[in-house]
């Protein structure tokens, strides 16, 4: 299950403009995943991975760590040029308008020079 957020660096920065120094202080857009899912993907930190939902497909570099529970991966909505927000729904609440950005179902796997 890949859930999108904030990462710190990037919190209520750069949001209209991508222009602030913010960016410099988390430069990279990792996948962050538990290592049992590591493990069980055959994935390592530093991998090269692609994440597919049913709405699209990102490619990325893993980041293995124990933030997470197993079963959930992480990935910021901060840049655009990963594909992230293709993973996610184009559905917004019909009251507030806020984007079904949070959660989607991924399938994960090791990028292949090919792919």
């Amino acid at each position: 299950m890949l859930v999108t957020g904030r990462r710190w660096a990037h919190y209520n920065s750069g949001s209209m403009t991508r222009r602030g120094g913010n960016l410099l202080l988390d430069a990279s857009d990792p996948l962050d995943l538990h290592p049992e899912d590591a493990a069980r993907f055959g994935i390592r930190d530093g991998t090269p991975v692609t994440v597919e939902s049913r709405h699209g497909l990102a490619r990325l570099v893993a980041r293995v760590g124990m933030e997470l529970a197993p079963g959930q991966v992480f990935c910021a909505f901060h840049f655009p040029a990963s594909g992230v927000n293709s993973l996610t729904s184009e559905h917004a609440d019909t009251v507030t308008s806020c984007p079904e950005y949070k959660v989607t179902a991924v399938r994960l796997r090791p990028t292949v020079s090919d792919d």
